[in-house]
Formats: C-alpha cells, structure tokens, sequence
C-alpha cells in the first residue's frame, strides 16, 4: 500500500516539477527576447510612458507572469515603492489592458543586464533548462524514485558505521520497486 501510493506520488510530483521547469523556460526566453530587443533597439525603455511599454510587451507577445508572493525586497534607485506601484498598477490596467506587475519580471532587470553579455548568459542558463526538462520529461516516475533512493544510500554509506553493506538496500529497493511492476 504505502509503495503503491509513494508510486502516484512521484507521478504527480513528476508533473509539477515538469511545469516548473517549463514556466521557468518561458520566462527565460521571454527574457533573452527583451534584452536582444533592448539590446538591437527594438524595444525602447527610456524616455517613455510606462504604459505605452507595457502594450508594446503584450503586442510582440511577451508572457505576462503574475507575482505569486508578496516578498519584501530592496529597492531599486529609481523605482517606485511597490504599494505605489499596485495602486499605479490598478490604473494602468484600465487604461491598457494590461497589468504591470505581469511583466516585472523583465521590467525589473537591471540596466547592466540589458547587454550582449547577458544574453550569452542567459542562453546557457537557458540551454541547461531545455536539457532538464527533456531528461525530466524522458525520465519515468519510476527512475525518478530510483534516483532518489540510490542518493538516500549513497548518504547512508556516508553516516553508517558500514555494519550493512549500502548496496545491500539499493539492491533490496531496486528488486521491490521492479517487482510492482510499474
């Protein structure tokens, strides 16, 4: 029973990490596409209405991104106090349609990072990201546990006084789980 329901677990725990890992993807690209815009002039920043920016990211198709959690964070020089921000938030959502906060993920980058450099860089953490999710999305529910419980005995190999030979359990958890047969 309890391996039956530790199984649908790492299921289900597969899918979550899968969709982490490809909104995260996609925030990402969205990224490495603003800064490439910013980067060759196509996206201009400065010297302009909020608002009429915030259209611009939704027409060439930017993903908006609502913030999740309320943390407190430092302040920027040059930014508004976030709870100026929501009240502004709530008035530029009227007048474009769209809502800043979905889009600070990119509007919240620094002026250093809108360069060549930080696009290489976000390339190769992009490259990695594509590279988890194809070996998430190749791997089944069932190696994910095996993996799981060969590092749980490579870490009792580590703190066990080596009474019991590690390779003992692995091999004993690796039979059990291949025998249920999923």
């Amino acid at each position: 029973m309890f391996f039956s329901i530790r199984f649908e677990l790492y299921v289900k725990r597969k899918e979550i990490q899968l969709e982490n890992l490809q909104l995260d993807l996609l925030k990402l690209d969205n990224k490495v596409r603003f800064v490439l815009g910013v980067v060759k002039g196509e996206i201009i920043v400065n010297n302009r209405r909020r608002s009429e920016l915030l259209i611009e990211l939704k027409i060439k198709g930017f993903t908006p991104f609502p913030n999740k959690s309320k943390k407190s964070e430092p302040m920027v020089a040059g930014t508004e106090n976030l709870e100026t921000e929501e009240v502004n938030d709530s008035e530029e959502m009227v007048m474009t349609g769209v809502k800043a906060a979905e889009y600070e993920y990119l509007l919240s980058m620094t002026i250093g990072s809108l360069t060549l450099e930080k696009v290489q860089s976000l390339c190769n953490e992009r490259d990695k990201l594509e590279g988890d999710v194809e070996e998430l999305r190749r791997a089944t529910p069932k190696s994910l546990w095996i993996r799981d419980l060969e590092a749980f005995v490579q870490q009792l190999n580590v703190g066990s006084s080596n009474l019991i030979h590690p390779g003992y359990y692995l091999l004993s958890i690796k039979l059990f789980v291949r025998s249920m047969g999923h």
